[in-house]
């Protein structure tokens, strides 16, 4: 049963999906990395390492030069590469907690470009939908308080937003939002908005309250 934090960068997934994991069933739950194929012959390997570097490893000073069309459908290879090898994901009687599922990118996507959102999310028709999608919805300006390492791609330099670093990570990811909560909406997600204050252990506890209800839902 896979669970997924879902958020604007710096939202805090990584710290609720570390949480969540260590507090469901310690037995059959796993803290799953979405860039993770699992293990498979070395020819399929070879080809999800060469995907994974074009994905993840580009520098950033590059910029877009294919454009947001031509990410998207990377991305989408690599998601439909991971529901076809990693089919523990959907197993029932155990829980994979994972730190974002490919909802960000499609975001950004229309962010990034005026593409058909339907044939953006189109793409994705190969990869089951997550048990329970949890959309942490944190302000921008919370998220740029939490830390002091943000990349270009999520400060919106790829996307046209100039200026003071901290002015653009929040214009920038003020609209990444506005999809994110487009999404949530339409497709049912769980979306809380913690308290600033918060020690991220009691977001975490409703995220388990909701994934173990889930679990007892025939």
């Amino acid at each position: 049963m896979l669970i997924v934090m879902e958020g604007i960068d710096g939202s805090g997934k990584s710290t609720v999906a570390g949480l969540v994991a260590r507090e469901l069933d310690p037995d059959r739950t796993t803290c799953a990395d979405k860039k993770d194929m699992a293990p498979a012959d070395p020819g399929t390997a070879a080809r999800a390492a060469l995907l994974r570097d074009l994905i993840w490893a580009s520098p950033e000073e590059q910029g877009d030069t294919y454009g947001a069309a031509h990410w998207i459908l990377l991305i989408a290879s690599w998601y439909a590469g991971l529901a076809r090898l990693r089919p523990e994901l959907a197993d029932e009687h155990t829980f994979a907690v994972m730190d974002g599922w490919y909802y960000r990118n499609i975001a950004k996507t229309l962010v990034r470009e005026p593409l058909d959102p339907h044939w953006v999310e189109s793409l994705f028709a190969p990869v089951p939908e997550p048990a329970l999608t949890v959309l942490l919805d944190v302000p921008p300006e919370v998220a740029w308080s939490r830390r002091d390492d943000f990349k270009d791609t999520e400060i919106g330099r790829w996307d046209g937003f100039t200026g003071p670093p901290r002015a653009s990570f929040c214009a920038y990811q003020a609209v990444v939002r506005e999809e994110l909560l487009r999404m949530a909406k339409e497709r049912g997600w769980l979306v809380l908005t913690p308290d600033p204050d918060d020690p991220p252990e009691r977001t975490a506890a409703t995220v388990v309250t909701a994934a173990r209800a889930l679990r007892r839902t025939p």
